[in-house]
């Protein structure tokens, strides 16, 4: 992460936006855990952390370090999976290209020209012969 203390200072701020009150007695202590958190969570990837920061901005009380790094596992884990199953899924469609567009025309044809069979009707329809514009008789 870029600048770990300043993403830290942003979390604390919406910690405190919140309205989760920090266990900290003064500043000193404030700068205390400001550093453990660096140490703690500054190789983190900055979306992660963010992500987490949000997940426990909701709850009642200020989080411990307990509650940041169960944040952290879960997040990780839910980012390893939808990993794993973006990867099956390509490699899922790494067979032969489902759509053969020779085939699909042929297909076509076939269904008009039976639509056409079945529908046919009875009696001689005048059809318009769409290069000159005259009518030809079937």
């Amino acid at each position: 992460m870029d600048r770990p203390f300043v993403f830290m200072k942003r979390a604390l701020l919406t910690f405190k936006a919140a309205g989760l009150h920090p266990p900290f007695l003064g500043p000193g202590e404030e700068d205390f855990w400001l550093q453990l958190w660096v140490e703690r969570y500054g190789a983190l990837a900055p979306d992660l952390f963010v992500g987490c920061v949000k997940r426990l901005a909701g709850e009642r009380y200020f989080p411990r370090l307990h509650d940041m790094d169960a944040a952290v596992l879960d997040s990780d884990k839910k980012r390893v999976l939808s990993l794993r199953r973006q990867k099956e899924r390509l490699e899922a469609c790494q067979g032969p290209d489902l759509f053969d567009r020779e085939n699909s025309r042929r297909r076509v044809r076939e269904l008009i020209e039976h639509l056409e069979r079945k529908f046919d009707p009875p009696y001689p329809v005048e059809k318009r012969n769409s290069s000159t514009g005259s009518y030809v008789h079937n």
